[in-house]
């Protein structure tokens, strides 16, 4: 169906109109996945570093002399509205663009993100935040503020929480209970410790792969240090009602068999103590230094449940691994693609106005600061991927009750006492920005939440 609508815009000379903010390498891929379709293009490119977003329309068939360049909001409309592929720096300008249908968030700051989120929605048009980071921070926030737009704001598909949340959507529709919900890790004994100089060894990366797919050495860090995987499976907890079992998760090392098994309740030989909750599949043996003989890697899992006889005997026999005394089953995809069907969740926004997955206005989960080394008073923490803090998935209510920083303010501010390595790190611990933007809505989001609560 999608694809129709696409070919009925494309001869109508409609296209869906796409502003990106940001292009490093989830941005550029998105641009060059786009460029191979028919309805759809990227009408406008917004990023500080100008050559970047150059170079993503280049890599993607844009000639150097067709490229323009807007220093205004009426330059950028012109080029939009001649269907000239066109870069701007400063992302609000292409939020304002009345000519643009969707706009997607891939920058990874939060503070810029959930400003250049909460601007386009202003401006009544779609989200598509493939900033996790952000969403984490303030995406209950903004889903109410879409939602009084009456417009769509939707995680990414192709990224695992989104992919993760297809599974638990279709799961959930067919009325098998959801026991478990998560993606698999590479996650070495050493990996917590990583910093940004050590990120691109760590993934085998070239500096010709580098400086060609326009890799963050800091951003790509997070990925390895659990960071990533912590946001994410708290984005995917915000959408689809879910909690962690504990903070952090459990994180086993597990074959793809014995994910049904080890994610069951612990009376059935399991390690959770409720259903409902999201998780992490280690494919790094205990060892902490090799990998399992067949782990799910960096794909995503659901783990459902039947009390059904005919049912739980069809998944058994159509293959699903069994865990859960003979009740639980795994389904999985091996894979995600990240950018590659990222298109479809600005398709089904702007055709269905349909989210590919967004968080609930009351959150369930929390990714809370937690020390990656010995700090300092006075010390200044830097966010994902960096030096100081790594994020862990907690419940919501926990992290309310006891005060934690959320890791998506973590990011500038200053220690007011010494943490030791693994310590939680909580509001009275730090000097907050109070110019912040992203600080001001989540004091919004948490005013809107505690007074729902009472």
């Amino acid at each position: 169906m999608i694809s129709q609508l696409l070919a009925e815009r494309a001869a109508e000379s409609n296209p869906i109109r796409v502003g990106i903010i940001g292009t490093g390498k989830f941005g550029a891929g998105l641009v060059a996945q786009i460029s191979q379709m028919k309805g759809m293009e990227v009408s406008a490119i917004a990023d500080i570093n100008a050559h970047n977003a150059r170079y993503a329309y280049l890599s993607s068939g844009a000639s150097q002399e067709e490229i323009r360049t807007a220093e205004t909001g009426d330059e950028l409309e012109d080029a939009v509205r001649a269907g000239k592929p066109v870069v701007v720096e400063d992302g609000l300008t292409l939020t304002d663009c009345e000519s643009i249908d969707v706009i997607v968030e891939s920058t990874g700051l939060p503070e810029v993100g959930a400003r250049h989120a909460y601007q386009a929605l202003s401006k009544r048009k779609h989200v598509v935040m493939v900033n996790v980071e952000a969403d984490v921070t303030v995406g209950p926030f903004l889903r109410r503020t879409a939602d009084a737009a009456g417009v769509v704001y939707t995680m990414v598909d192709g990224d695992q929480p989104a992919v993760t949340w297809n599974i638990v959507e279709w799961a959930s529709s067919l009325g098998l209970e959801i026991v478990a919900a998560g993606r698999g890790t590479i996650y070495y004994e050493d990996d917590f410790e990583g910093t940004p100089e050590t990120a691109a060894s760590r993934f085998g990366f070239t500096e010709e792969h580098i400086e060609r797919r326009t890799i963050n050495l800091k951003m790509f860090n997070s990925f390895r240090d659990g960071t990533k995987a912590q946001v994410e499976m708290t984005a995917l907890a915000n959408a689809a009602g879910l909690v962690p079992d504990r903070r952090g998760m459990h994180e086993p090392s597990v074959n793809l068999e014995e994910i049904p098994v080890r994610f069951s309740l612990k009376e059935e030989g399991g390690l959770l103590s409720q259903h409902g909750v999201v998780e992490l599949a280690n494919s790094v043996a205990g060892d902490g230094r090799s990998m399992l003989p067949n782990p799910l890697k960096m794909g995503v899992f659901v783990v459902v449940r039947s009390d059904h006889p005919f049912t739980r005997e069809d998944l058994a026999y159509n293959g699903c691994h069994v865990g859960g005394e003979g009740k639980n089953f795994l389904l999985y995809r091996p894979y995600h693609l990240v950018a590659v069907p990222a298109p479809l969740s600005i398709a089904r926004a702007v055709l269905f106005g349909a989210a590919n997955g967004s968080c609930a206005p009351t959150p369930t989960a929390e990714c809370i600061t937690i020390a990656k080394r010995d700090l300092r008073a006075g010390e200044q923490l830097d966010g994902g991927g960096g030096y100081t803090v790594v994020g862990q998935c907690e419940k919501a209510s926990v992290a309310q009750l006891e005060g934690l920083l959320p890791f998506g303010l973590a990011d500038g501010v200053v220690l007011k006492r010494a943490m030791a390595k693994g310590e939680a790190i909580a509001y009275d611990d730090v000097s907050l920005d109070e110019d912040s933007l992203v600080l001001k809505m989540r004091r919004l989001q948490d005013g809107i939440s505690e007074n729902e609560r009472l």
